[in-house]
Order: structure tokens, then sequence, then C-alpha cells
């Protein structure tokens, strides 16, 4: 059945940011915060966060130990966030953990949807802000944007500018954050499109196995 996405968000801080968070800690943090919110019961299980973060156990436990250290979780792992009511926050749609996007595609995510116009839904950080805010290389936010962009998370456009002597340089790429429901469907087609190719793998195969037989 093609998935119905709600529109059910839940609050980040922006004062995250400045945490220096490493993108499997964030993304675990992220979790716990939408656990929190949805009022989940019992306390999450490293499986648990593996699962919805895509890396492996070992990195969410040490994950929730660096965010324990850091006195962001309490013992029961819910998050202690400051300023969420009351300061500057942004939201994140639930589905983001269903999407199985990795928790390095999560934070670059996140981190646009921060920087996000509220009206137009655009914003236009470049590489080297996006990398040094959430801690990846240069190469490997670009992969995340590329993979998000893939995924139709986000469109992104190529800028160009004039500088004062008439030279033509290139400019920030301006991101748009599409609806969450568009990414929905996009996973939806792509997992029908490789039902379809098996199927037709599995018809092929049964063609050459009925020529053998009569041979």
């Amino acid at each position: 059945m093609k998935p119905d996405i709600s529109s059910r968000r839940f609050p980040l801080p922006n004062e995250i940011w400045t945490w220096r968070l490493t993108p499997p800690a964030f993304a675990v943090l992220a979790y716990l915060q939408y656990r929190h919110c949805r009022k989940f019961s019992g306390i999450a299980t490293p499986e648990e966060l593996a699962e919805h973060t895509r890396m492996s156990v070992e990195m969410a436990e040490a994950s929730v130990g660096v965010l324990t250290g850091k006195r962001l979780l309490s013992a029961d792992l819910v998050p202690i966030l400051p300023n969420v009511n009351g300061g500057k926050f942004f939201t994140m749609p639930d589905e983001v953990f269903q999407l199985a996007i990795g928790h390095g595609a999560i934070t670059v995510y996140a981190y646009l949807l921060c920087c996000e116009n509220r009206r137009s839904h655009q914003c236009h950080p470049s590489y080297n802000t996006i990398s040094s805010t959430v801690g990846l290389a240069v190469n490997t936010v670009m992969k995340h944007i590329n993979k998000l962009a893939e995924r139709q998370f986000i469109t992104v456009e190529h800028t160009t500018y004039m500088d004062a002597n008439g030279k033509k340089w290139n400019g920030n790429n301006l991101y748009t954050i599409l609806p969450i429901q568009q990414a929905a469907d996009a996973i939806y087609q792509r997992q029908l499109d490789r039902l379809d190719l098996a199927a037709e793998q599995q018809r092929i195969a049964n063609l050459l196995l009925e020529k053998e037989s009569s041979a």
C-alpha cells in the first residue's frame, strides 16, 4: 500500500549546531527527541537506534555515551534540550527516520531545515558552511546533498553571479525543501520498480528453462 505521510514534526533548538555533535550523535539525539515527542513507551534500545538512524549498534551505543557525557540525555534516554519551547528552533518531519537515508544525510537535511526560509522553503548555505557546521568533509556533504536530491527530499539549483569587473562566478547552491510526501512517494516507486524488475527477470529465467527442457 502506498504510504500516506502525515505532517507531524518535532522541534530541535537552533543552538544544537553549536554543540559540535558528530552526525551519529546528532541523529541519535534527533531520533530520541522524536520518540519523546510521540510519547513512545519504554527506553530505546541500541538496536532500535541503529535501525532508524542506519548505523551499527556499536556506533549507536557510543553516540548515547557521548550524549550522556554532554548531559543531553537523562538516565532513561530522554533528551535534555534547552530553549525548545522558549528559544529559536526548527522542526523535522517524523518520517525522516522511516525513509532510510542514514545518519549523515539526516544531519545535512536537518541543517538545511534549520537554514530554510519558512515561506519560500529555500536556503543557500555554502558547502563549506554545511561542512564546518555538521562536522563532515566537503566531499561527504556533496555526496549527502546528491542523495537527498535523488531521494526527492530537496531540489538543488546551481547559481552564478557577476563581480564588479563583469566576471562570472559560481554561487552557492539554492536548496528547496520538498514536501516529505514526495520523498515517500519516490521510495515507494523505487520499491515497485524493483519488484517489477525481479518479476521480469524471473519470467525470462522461466522461459529459458522451458526452452532448455524442450530442446
